[in-house]
């Protein structure tokens, strides 16, 4: 009950009073005069009604293409209303179809898209009153694209790709039931969110990776969904570059290097790299192929620890056993100190070109300035001039290869083309790149994840692919392995091959 509230009904009226009661919205009034009380509800109960709103329009939850109806009632006759999407008034259209009977008032969305979603108001209007109510809609989250099974050869990236219908989905990514994390994977596994697409991507797959992914996504309160896919890492069904692994080929090869007889005595092959390459691990494995064990003859650092372990430029002769024969091979190595991305760190470029021309000499200690010009040798002998350049870059780091050490190699590149010397790469350290390699060295030629390295360290240095040779040196094995061996041997074979073209008279 209102309060008593004492009014002036007409001036006729005196010495009265009402009491008003307020009964679902209209006001009963009581009259109270000196001789009788009069219930005049009736009367006057409609001039007392206030606009409400009796049943407002539910938020509604729909998928895409179906239709929503919203509906919204009042407690009047003749009010009339508006419809607006945000701040926008409706208009009936194709699409849009509002309707009004009596008090009840009906808004109608065909087809519902992604575009529809939003809150919806109605204005409510009777003479000078005014009402409002608002409902949600909403479209039910759906899967869109699911995953894709994903097929693929060792090496390769894998892309797994799920889009939903909305922006405001979450996801996680599982593995064979296991939860992914940023902790639990490793830096090639990354996982993101764009818009409604959720992408897990493998930047180099192995068969480590081959299982079934899901993606779950949410939103809010709804049941999560959830896409699945697997993942098969494959190696290549043919390989791509041809080498028979045998002991025959191994010393067929030892004997025509060990008896090859060249335009020029020794030839020069001379390593170049970052440091930490393996240069001198390298003339130490063709050493040990040579002699039938593993040798040291160049020094060699075990662990990186960031400097260069040589200092000195020094000529490296091998000498070979076999078959119950010896003698030394008609080619020479040069080692150099590593390249560094600091000037005053590591072999100097200059340097590097002068060696090419044999002005360079024995036991020249590297400094962070180049050799004054009046300690070059100033007549150089066709022997003492590099026949056949050798950048040794390790397969695992050319990614991570400074770009000041590239920088370093082009201009180094780009002397030596300009004198015509022939160039190759030695990519090192395969092993430590692909677990397959790692497991099978003849696997190597069925690797994309090697292949990709090499189509790297091509673009990287300008080298073509096909003087691109994946080896592996010596490192942990007591004894000679047969696949290593061939590895070097076919790549010192056409390097040797090069270099002798280059003293051709």
């Amino acid at each position: 009950m209102c309060p008593q509230k004492s009014v002036l009904l007409s001036p006729s009226i005196k010495a009265a009073s009402i009491l008003l009661a307020e009964v679902e919205g209209s006001l009963t009034c009581l009259l109270f005069s000196h001789h009788k009380k009069v219930n005049m509800g009736s009367y006057l109960s409609g001039f007392f009604v206030w606009l409400k709103v009796t049943k407002h329009p539910e938020d509604t939850l729909k998928y895409l293409k179906d239709e929503v109806f919203l509906t919204c009632e009042v407690n009047k006759d003749g009010a009339s209303a508006k419809w607006y999407h945000g701040d926008k008034e409706l208009t009936n259209n194709n699409k849009v179809c509002m309707t009004n009977k009596g008090r009840t008032f009906e808004l109608r969305i065909r087809d519902v898209q992604k575009a529809d979603e939003g809150y919806y108001r109605i204005k409510v209007k009777c003479y000078d009153e005014e009402v409002e109510s608002t409902a949600n809609v909403k479209v039910k989250l759906v899967i869109s694209r699911p995953l894709r099974d994903v097929k693929v050869n060792e090496g390769q990236e894998v892309t797994l790709t799920c889009e939903v219908n909305r922006e405001d989905a979450t996801a996680e990514w599982k593995k064979d039931d296991k939860l992914l994390t940023e902790s639990n994977t490793d830096r090639d596994i990354v996982m993101e969110q764009q818009g409604k697409e959720f992408t897990l991507r493998i930047k180099h797959s192995q068969k480590l990776n081959n299982g079934i992914y899901t993606c779950l996504v949410k939103s809010g309160n709804e049941e999560a969904l959830q896409s699945s896919a697997e993942v098969k890492v494959e190696e290549f069904e043919k390989d791509w570059r041809s080498t028979t692994f045998d002991y025959q080929t191994r010393d067929t090869l030892k004997t025509r290097l060990s008896q090859f007889n060249p335009h020029v005595k020794p030839l020069r092959i001379l390593l170049y790299g970052p440091i930490g390459s393996g240069k001198s691990s390298l003339i130490n494995s063709i050493d040990s192929i040579f002699k039938g064990r593993i040798t040291s003859g160049a020094i060699a650092d075990a662990v990186s620890a960031g400097e260069s372990f040589t200092t000195t430029y020094k000529t490296h002769t091998i000498e070979w056993k076999f078959h119950e024969e010896s003698g030394i091979l008609p080619f020479v190595f040069n080692d150099t100190m590593g390249l560094e991305h600091e000037e005053s760190k590591g072999v100097h470029p200059k340097d590097i070109i002068q060696i090419l021309k044999g002005r360079i000499k024995e036991g020249y200690e590297f400094q962070k300035d180049p050799m004054p010009k009046v300690f070059w040798e100033q007549h150089p002998k066709p022997t003492d001039k590099v026949h056949c350049l050798v950048c040794v870059l390790p397969a695992d780091k050319i990614s991570f290869v400074h770009e000041d050490v590239i920088i370093k190699m082009k201009s180094i590149r780009q002397k030596a083309s300009t004198m015509g010397i022939p160039q190759v790469v030695f990519m090192t350290k395969v092993d430590q790149t692909c677990s397959v390699v790692n497991s099978d060295l003849k696997k190597i030629y069925y690797s994309m994840k090697i292949k990709e390295k090499m189509e790297d360290c091509s673009n990287s240095l300008g080298v073509p692919v096909n003087f691109i040779f994946p080896v592996k040196n010596y490192s942990e094995e007591n004894d000679l392995v047969l696949e290593v061996d061939l590895l070097i041997l076919n790549a010192l074979s056409r390097t040797v091959q090069l270099a002798n073209d280059f003293v051709k008279p």
